[in-house]
């Protein structure tokens, strides 16, 4: 995608846009997709099972989330199953496979399966609200931290 480039401003295309490029490595469309006022809330409410856990606010915070993030998971796939919106709410739920490997530790971790839901409202075109949910305990099973 080039800098140049329009995001679509319906809310389906503007998550299966997003969501595409993430899962490649691309954060330039969801840089640009972010409204400046944005409250960015983890999977997780708190820190603690995950270094990127809380609200994020601002384009700065989801910069700093998404970095974190980064540090230890991968993203291999992020495929959309179903994308809907009604009015300025669009929610998606995602296959995701992803790679746990956290910086500077050598050890190899199993690829990790798992769906992932998000939340977005939209508001003038953007994302002023995002919120993720996915199954922490299978997440954990599957990084080896629980037992199954």
């Amino acid at each position: 995608m080039s800098g140049l480039q329009l995001l679509p401003t319906d809310p389906e295309d503007l998550m299966r846009v997003v969501t595409a490029a993430f899962a490649q490595g691309d954060l330039r469309p969801l840089t640009m997709a972010v409204h400046k006022d944005i409250v960015w809330k983890t999977a997780s409410p708190r820190v603690g099972l995950f270094r990127f856990g809380g609200t994020h606010q601002r384009r700065t915070g989801v910069m700093e989330v998404t970095g974190e993030i980064a540090s230890e998971y991968i993203f291999r796939r992020l495929e959309a199953k179903e994308i809907v919106a009604r009015g300025d709410v669009v929610w998606g739920l995602f296959d995701a496979e992803i790679k746990y490997q956290p910086v500077g530790d050598k050890r190899v971790y199993p690829i990790i399966q798992l769906d992932i839901a998000m939340r977005w409202r939209i508001k003038d075109g953007k994302i002023v609200e995002h919120q993720a949910f996915f199954d922490t305990a299978a997440l954990l099973v599957q990084r080896g931290d629980l037992k199954d």
